[in-house]
């Protein structure tokens, strides 16, 4: 008999974020593989050996952090990390301090 299992992604992404949190030094080895991942949007179907490299690498790492089974990081994901944590884009349009969204 098969028992299928299902892992909650926003149990895995919690965890990620504590185990971050937990350790600044993971927290930079983290922040660098973003840096690193040279991939364009328009790649994500085709990702590079070495793009794909990199992004297994650090899965296996957040593995090792967490102790507990977890899906990996998309390329989609990556770029998303990257977005947020490399060049610093936030999602500010509805930010409750932006200047607009006083009244």
């Amino acid at each position: 008999m098969n028992v299928a299992t299902t892992i909650d992604p926003h149990a895995q992404v919690r965890a990620l974020y504590g185990a971050l949190l937990e350790s600044e030094e993971r927290f930079h080895e983290f922040k660098r593989q973003p840096a690193l991942y040279d991939v364009k949007a328009d790649q994500v179907e085709e990702e590079p050996a070495s793009a794909a490299a990199l992004r297994q690498k650090l899965n296996q790492r957040i593995q090792s952090w967490l102790g507990v089974p977890f899906d990996g990081i998309s390329t989609v994901q990556m770029l998303q990390w990257r977005a947020i944590l490399v060049e610093e884009r936030f999602n500010v349009s509805v930010s409750p301090w932006k200047e607009s969204n006083s009244n």
